[in-house]
C-alpha cells in the first residue's frame, strides 16, 4: 500500500473538484491492458478500482451515471490510433471506441500509454465531453493528486497574468559539477501560455492529470510572421541536464531554440545525442514549463 493513498472521501472529494459531475451526467473510466503483468500494471488496476468505487458514491451523492470500466489492448506506444473494439468489465463487447468514448460527458483514462492526442481531439470535437487523461499513472503518484487544485486553479491565474507579459526567461542553474554562471535564456516573445490546472469542468475540456502546470513554446524564430517582428531566437546558453544513473551532468549548447552541441559522457548525454541524431527536430527546445503543484515530487525522489 502506497504511502500516500488517498481516502474514498478524499477521492470523491478530488473528482468534483476537478470535475464537477452533473446530475443526468455520463462518467466512463479506461484503461489498456496487455498479456504482460508487472508491479506497475497492478498497481494501476488496483488504483483504478479504488477511484471507481470512490466515483460510485460519489454518483448517488451527485446524481449523475458511472458507466462501466471501458479496457482496450495497449497500442504499444504513446499516442498510437486507438483500436476501435474493446470491452467494458462487466461483459460487454465494444465495436468502435471512439464513438463511445464521445458518448459520455466525462472520460477518466488511466493507461499504460498515453492517448493523449487522441483523447483531446476526440473531446475537442464533442459538444459535451470532457476527458482526464493519466498515462502511466501510479499509485505514487497520488500525493500530487491530493493537493488542493482550487488553490493551484488560483495560483495559476494570478502567475499568468504576469508570465504574459514576460519577453524572456533566465535560469541559473548551480550544483556539484557545473560551473559558476551557468546560465539559459528562453525567448518568451510570442508565447502562447496555457494553464493546467487540474480543472476539467467544461465540454470540450482536456487535461493531463495530476496537473499543476503553466507552459508555452518558446519563440522559435522560424516562421515568416515571427521572423518580420522578432528575428532570430534569442533561446541560448548552457543548459545542464543530469544523469540519475551515473550521476554525472550533459551539458548542453542551445543556440536559436536549439542544441548545437551536447557535451559529457554520462547516459543522459549519450541519449540525447541519439535522439538528435535519429530526428534532427529533437534538437528543438520545445517548450518551458512552471510548475504550480506544491505536492507533485520527482521520480527520482
Amino acid at each position: 500500500m502506497a504511502a500516500t493513498q488517498m481516502q474514498p472521501k478524499e477521492i470523491a472529494k478530488l473528482l468534483d473538484t476537478i470535475a464537477a459531475p452533473q446530475e443526468g451526467e455520463r462518467m466512463r473510466f479506461l484503461t489498456d491492458y496487455s498479456g504482460k503483468m508487472s508491479t506497475s500494471r497492478l498497481g494501476r488496476a488496483e488504483l483504478l478500482t479504488r477511484w471507481y468505487r470512490a466515483a460510485l458514491q460519489l454518483s448517488f451523492e451527485r446524481g449523475f451515471h458511472l458507466l462501466p470500466i471501458v479496457k482496450y489492448p495497449e497500442t504499444g506506444k504513446s499516442n498510437a490510433d486507438l483500436p476501435l473494439k474493446a470491452a467494458t468489465h462487466d461483459g460487454g463487447h465494444v465495436d468502435n471506441l471512439p464513438s463511445l468514448i464521445s458518448s459520455a460527458n466525462i472520460a477518466i483514462a488511466m493507461t499504460e500509454h498515453s492517448a493523449t492526442a487522441q483523447l483531446r481531439n476526440i473531446a475537442a470535437a464533442s459538444n459535451s465531453l470532457r476527458v482526464i487523461s493519466m498515462p502511466g499513472v501510479t499509485a505514487e503518484m497520488e500525493g500530487a493528486m491530493s493537493a488542493d487544485y482550487k488553490k493551484i486553479d488560483e495560483r495559476g491565474k494570478r502567475l499568468l497574468s504576469v508570465v504574459q507579459l514576460a519577453a524572456g526567461f533566465e535560469i541559473m542553474f548551480s550544483g556539484a559539477g557545473i560551473p559558476n554562471s551557468t546560465k539559459l535564456h528562453i525567448d518568451t516573445r510570442a508565447s502562447n501560455w496555457m494553464l493546467d490546472s487540474g480543472m476539467c469542468r467544461q465540454p470540450g475540456g482536456f487535461i493531463n492529470f495530476p496537473s499543476g502546470e503553466l507552459f508555452t513554446p518558446p519563440y522559435e524564430g522560424v516562421s515568416p510572421e515571427g521572423r518580420r517582428e522578432f528575428s532570430d531566437s534569442q533561446t541560448s546558453g548552457i543548459w545542464p541536464i543530469y544523469s540519475h544513473s551515473d550521476k554525472k551532468a550533459a551539458f548542453l549548447k542551445v543556440e536559436k531554440n536549439r542544441i548545437v552541441r551536447v557535451q559529457g559522457d554520462s547516459a543522459e548525454a549519450q541519449k540525447i545525442i541519439e535522439n538528435i541524431a535519429s530526428d534532427e527536430n529533437n534538437a528543438n527546445i520545445a517548450e518551458i514549463g512552471l510548475g504550480l503543484n506544491d505536492r507533485a515530487r520527482s521520480g527520482e525522489d
